[in-house]
């Protein structure tokens, strides 16, 4: 990489990469040939000038905490401090992004890695549980791939904290699944559309907490053109506040949905209740 290095200079680059022919997300990594402590000082003080260039045109205090530096298509870049701890501690998220890591660091640290197995074309099937975590260790300034749906790296659990850059492709997928991190068992599946994500977790709390006066919402919202992941989790909850309703809206609707998955799922839960596995 010639210097100096600027963040409009890497994302040129980037964009040069995947301009050619076979391009793939690992083809990334060659932006980091030769990368140093110098050159990622380099690249940093570009992003320092950027911000208060910014900060004098728009006349607003710069913010410090500014993280996300560049994005052009399958390139996504960003700073973030491993070793933060501030995640989840039940539950383990598998990444839907193929992701590159460089430790910014002078020295090397660990990182737990999970091991999923998630079939990219079958997301809805309910995964075997993740193997042991695998402690990874990332060598000074070396880019590391991690890939989506396969490897979960815990960077909030580090050895330390830890500077890093890491670049992030466009999602392979639209949803993905949430593992127990005591356990290693699947919890459920997740919509990676935040507002789907939150319309998703007020279905479940209408299921879980609320009353049959909102069962007419959540069957609604179950026949729409909606998002078939979420009209199944609306689905749910009805069944939740009335059993035969969500029976008869399983017979009745979506068993004949235009959604395979939905209707796979609405049959094999059918056939569950008459065996009295439901």
């Amino acid at each position: 990489m010639f210097s100096p290095v600027t963040i409009a200079r890497m994302t040129a680059m980037a964009e040069q990469l995947m301009s050619q022919e076979g391009f793939v997300f690992a083809d990334f990594c060659q932006l980091f040939s030769g990368f140093n402590q110098t050159l990622a000082c380099q690249l940093f003080n570009s992003v320092l000038e950027e911000i208060l260039r910014q900060s004098a045109r728009e006349g607003k205090p710069a913010y410090s905490d500014q993280v996300h530096l560049a994005e052009s298509g399958d390139f996504n870049l960003s700073l973030v401090v491993a070793g933060e701890g501030c995640g989840n501690e039940q539950a383990l998220c598998a990444s839907e992004f193929d992701m590159i890591v460089v430790n910014l660091s002078s020295k090397p640290f660990s990182v737990p890695v999970y091991q999923a197995q998630l079939d990219i074309n079958h997301l809805f099937d309910r995964p075997v549980s993740l193997k042991m975590p695998v402690g990874i260790s990332l060598e000074p300034f070396i880019p590391k791939l991690f890939h989506a749906y396969c490897d979960i790296a815990d960077l909030e659990k580090a050895g330390s904290r830890v500077p890093c850059l890491i670049i992030h492709s466009l999602p392979r997928g639209s949803v993905t699944w949430v593992f127990d991190r005591e356990t290693l068992e699947p919890l459920n599946l997740t919509d990676n559309n935040l507002q789907k994500s939150r319309i998703q977790l007020a279905v479940r709390v209408m299921g879980d907490a609320g009353s049959e006066e909102y069962a007419d919402t959540l069957e609604a919202l179950a026949i729409s053109d909606f998002d078939h992941f979420v009209r199944w989790e609306a689905a749910e909850s009805v069944y939740k506040l009335n059993e035969q309703r969500g029976i008869d809206l399983l017979q009745q609707h979506l068993v004949r949905d235009a959604n395979t998955s939905l209707a796979k799922s609405a049959r094999q839960t059918l056939a569950n209740l008459t065996s009295g596995e439901g």
